[in-house]
């Protein structure tokens, strides 16, 4: 049955096509082109001559299902999870983990020049240490329909749809461990739906959203909500320490540390054996109780957690601009222009944008740098801190001229 209010142009209702896949956009999705139309595929690798279904078009390109892999890439290899092309949680477990690489490090360029119009040499993606089994959080979804009640995550392309997930092959040993318990439990309630949470703890699997979780990252430990943002790849965040260390080691005019949207002090406490003093800034109070009480614990006394007003962000901070570094790692959806703002009017000399959404992260620095061009881009340093996945985790460092 043909879907209610579908366009029919340029393409018919499941109307089949052949197209050569050109290029992947930062969804994960392939791209090909007939007559300068686009057309996005999911599960294909630039290079390969597919056969596609079309399910919806829209203004400038359509959408389709991938029928048949008619010229393979070399780089296409089997998926190890048997859900893959299911359930919505990887995008990139068909392709070697080489290409997966090299594609991440575009996406970040694409990024930076389509979104940020910026040109910059862009690194190559630091690897995982672990490509399998590194996740330390995991939310499965569940929903009972009658006697069914499927576990896990959304199908691939349903915002509704719940593939039930007995194991999952990016999560830690200890939540595969765990999860048959957990679904059992499940099973057997009168609960209609809702989301799960398993969080890797030094105590163990943490199944409760209010409890804190306590984790040790190169040494440090670390004390958050466990059911809140914490970096849930610990092999590549110890890489990320150790690039920031080696960055500010390498600048001999930086002092000072302020450490803004810090959570619970993961990179003020991380990096504070390199500077003079540091202050972490975060609107949410409970976090600060937490970064002051991670402060406690590494027996760290150089530097002091505060909660800031979103609207007066470097009020208090009393470094010098020209010997201090300033880190931002906002959420997905990026800061904002009053951030921005207050930023620019603090001019510190040194800036780091860590970022899991490199295409918001590009509208930031486009706006950032044309507000202040005494900023230049130095580095641009992609990690891979989701093997098999479409994201990536990138790190932009500014330096003021």
């Amino acid at each position: 049955m043909i879907p209610k209010g579908f366009i029919a142009k340029p393409f018919q209702y499941h109307e089949e096509i052949e197209l050569t896949i050109v290029t992947l956009t930062n969804e994960g999705r392939g791209i090909g082109r007939i007559n300068d139309w686009a057309v996005m595929v999911p599960f294909v690798i630039p290079g390969e001559v597919v056969k596609a279904r079309i399910f919806k078009n829209h203004k400038n390109y359509s959408e389709a299902d991938l029928i048949e892999i008619i010229k393979a890439s070399t780089e296409r290899m089997e998926p190890r999870c048997p859900l893959f092309g299911q359930c919505g949680g990887c995008q990139y477990q068909h392709i070697t983990y080489a290409e997966q690489l090299k594609w991440k490090r575009q996406q970040v360029v694409d990024c930076l020049e389509r979104i940020g119009k910026l040109s910059a040499n862009v690194n190559e993606v630091i690897a995982s240490k672990e490509t399998w089994g590194y996740r330390t959080k995991l939310t499965p979804h569940f929903e009972r329909h009658g006697d069914k009640c499927p576990i896990g995550f959304l199908r691939e392309g349903s915002r509704r749809i719940i593939v039930d997930v007995p194991q999952c092959m990016i999560a830690d040993k200890s939540i595969n461990d765990a999860l048959p318990q957990i679904r059992e439990q499940i099973h057997v309630s009168s609960a209609r739906n809702g989301t799960l949470l398993l969080r890797v703890s030094d105590r163990g699997i943490i199944s409760d959203f209010n409890a804190i979780c306590e984790t040790t990252v190169c040494g440090l430990k670390f004390k958050f909500p466990a059911g809140s943002f914490f970096q849930n790849n610990p092999y590549t965040l110890e890489s990320i320490f150790t690039y920031l260390e080696e960055k500010l080691q390498q600048n001999t005019t930086i002092r000072y540390l302020v450490d803004t949207y810090c959570g619970v002090g993961v990179f003020g406490i991380a990096l504070s054996k390199f500077i003079q003093r540091f202050v972490g800034i975060e609107i949410d109070e409970k976090s600060i109780q937490l970064a002051n009480q991670n402060m406690q614990i590494n027996h760290i006394e150089h530097g002091e957690f505060v909660a800031g007003d979103a609207t007066s962000i470097f009020s208090g901070v009393a470094f010098n601009p020209d010997e201090t570094c300033v880190i931002m790692d906002p959420p997905r959806k990026g800061t904002t222009e009053d951030y921005l703002n207050q930023l620019i009017a603090f001019f510190p000399k040194m800036v780091v944008y860590i970022s899991c959404a490199p295409d918001t992260q590009a509208r930031d620095l486009k706006l950032l740098l044309s507000r202040a061009p005494a900023y230049s881009i130095a580095d641009v340093q992609p990690f891979d801190m989701f093997p098999q996945t479409k994201h990536v985790e990138n790190v932009v460092l500014l330096t003021r001229t």
